[in-house]
């Protein structure tokens, strides 16, 4: 990911907000379990590069986003970025199989097996490549099936533009259209049967809600369309609103889930969930009714829809609900991706309906602007929020959890590493409170591609060459084959990733120095 908005709240607010009053502590003694997966994570489009058959560049030749170039070459240097985490003394490490270069023409029949006429089988060996090199570095895949991005058949933005919203001649219209939840279906069946020996961690979708988000509402991602105002208006091809688009976006997952199961009955099967710890700002009942909402809407209704195949249609905790039992029970872990804890306030009017709430987040600051609507000058501390939603959903499903994200993107080296530390201390507050926790992969390996933020931010544990020099997100950076991709750590937070792993704590040094 990342890095666009994420809205979220706190059901169980009166609960939650104890557990926030303690959560910044180092409380009891527990420590991380054996075999806990220290890892890193990325994404196909942001690291690899030279995708040119996908959504986003359509987007990108379209003039809406920064190029992607060649990214920081993990396509070809994977072996240098899995030397580099051994190094560290990381287990795991979390990648994408691009769903369009696998598969960059439409079946002949949607929703049925593919066959080898179907996929680029050069493509296919490619990722066995990636995978046995990962294993020989002492690594644990973990393997996100779409981290946003789809092929031009699935979702072409420009012929959606250029037919008004209403039609698509040459895609599906992306996850307006059910056939898109049968065609991911038979995409990961089919890498199920190629990796079910050497992949036993799977996420079907990564950050679902935000994909809507940004993709069906704000119109900032592909396919492009601004439903601010109405969530449940069916504005968009194929009769759909953006509860459709979550609805097939959950069948889809549930599809993938019982397909991979069918292949490998013990597979790990989730998705990395986007979650914002959303605080109710101090003595304000309307924000901490709308904090409530957000977190029913954002948090949970997916979630929820997963566990228990009950799916809230109104968005807003009524009895407006559909029951599909084969949604149910399609979460083995939960993926949890972590950035923020934000205040959340009433919406204007006219928009979001029927959530009418808004996060205090920077990416709604783009459309209105956040102090209009009340909203303080600084969020509460994001380590807080960690532990929190960790602890409701433990306590909410009763499901191990994995940090599939979790990333600084500022330029500061020693900020970066206080912000692991100070995380990694959550996570561990949060196995005292009793959160059941498979690992922690941090967002990101090296300096990346950051969506409609180009090169401009960086998260990664390691710099690349001249992309320090880029500082806003059209600065013109466009990596070739021409580019310097020699990687440097980022120091100290390497090192003190590195400790931790290899001690499978925080050790008392490292929490002296960088975790106050």
């Amino acid at each position: 990911m990342k890095k666009g908005i994420a809205i979220s709240a706190i059901a169980l607010f009166l609960g939650v907000t104890s557990i926030m009053s303690c959560s910044s502590s180092s409380s009891g003694t527990k420590s991380f379990p054996k075999g806990f997966l220290w890892g890193v994570s990325t994404a196909a489009e942001q690291s690899e590069g030279g995708i040119t058959n996908n959504d986003w560049y359509i987007w990108e030749q379209m003039g809406n986003t920064p190029p992607v170039g060649l990214a920081d070459n993990f396509y070809n240097l994977y072996a240098q970025d899995f030397t580099n985490a051994q190094a560290m003394h990381l287990n795991a490490f979390r990648l994408t199989f691009e769903w369009s270069r696998i598969e960059p023409n439409p079946p002949a029949v949607i929703g049925m097996p593919l066959t080898a006429g179907d996929v680029v089988t050069s493509e296919v060996q490619h990722y066995k490549d990636v995978i046995a090199s990962l294993e020989a570095h002492g690594l644990t895949p973990v393997v996100t099936l779409v981290h946003w991005t789809v092929p031009q058949w699935v979702d072409d933005p420009a012929n959606i533009k250029a037919n008004n919203y209403t039609q698509s001649t040459t895609s599906l219209a992306g996850w307006t259209n059910t056939l898109t939840a049968y065609a991911f279906s038979s995409y990961a069946a089919f890498m199920a049967q190629q990796f079910s020996t050497t992949v036993k961690y799977w996420i079907t979708e990564n950050e679902p809600l935000p994909d809507t988000l940004s993709g069906y509402i704000m119109g900032v991602f592909p396919p492009g369309f601004n439903n601010l105002s109405d969530l449940t208006a069916p504005t968009m091809p194929n009769g759909a609103s953006v509860v459709t688009v979550v609805k097939n976006m959950i069948m889809g997952h549930a599809l993938a889930y019982h397909a991979i199961h069918a292949i490998e009955p013990n597979a790990m099967v989730s998705i990395a969930a986007n979650s914002i710890f959303s605080s109710a700002i101090p003595g304000n009942a309307a924000s901490a009714a709308a904090a409530k909402a957000f977190d029913h809407a954002y948090n949970l209704t997916y979630l929820d829809a997963a566990t228990t195949g009950i799916f809230d249609n109104g968005l807003t905790g009524t009895t407006n609900t559909t029951y599909y039992p084969e949604w149910a029970h399609t979460l083995d872990y939960i993926g949890v991706n972590y950035y923020n804890n934000d205040y959340v306030v009433p919406a204007p009017a006219g928009f979001l309906k029927p959530i009418n709430a808004l996060p205090c987040d920077s990416t709604i600051g783009a459309f209105i602007p956040l102090s209009s609507i009340g909203c303080p000058a600084q969020n509460p501390p994001e380590t807080q929020g960690l532990t929190g939603i960790l602890v409701e959903y433990a306590q909410r499903y009763h499901l191990p959890m994995l940090i599939t994200e979790n990333g600084y993107g500022d330029a500061d080296p020693v900020g970066k590493a206080k912000y692991i530390v100070q995380n990694i201390q959550a996570v561990k507050n949060a196995i005292n409170q009793g959160a059941d926790m498979l690992g922690y992969m941090y967002w990101t390996m090296d300096y990346d591609y950051e969506w409609t933020s180009g090169y401009a931010q960086n998260f990664g544990l390691f710099y690349v060459d001249n992309f320090t020099s880029c500082t806003t997100p059209k600065c013109g950076l466009i990596p070739t084959t021409t580019t310097n991709f020699t990687r440097t750590p980022v120091q100290p937070a390497v090192d003190v990733f590195s400790a931790i792993a290899a001690a499978n704590d925080i050790t008392p040094t490292i929490m002296n120095q960088y975790g106050q």
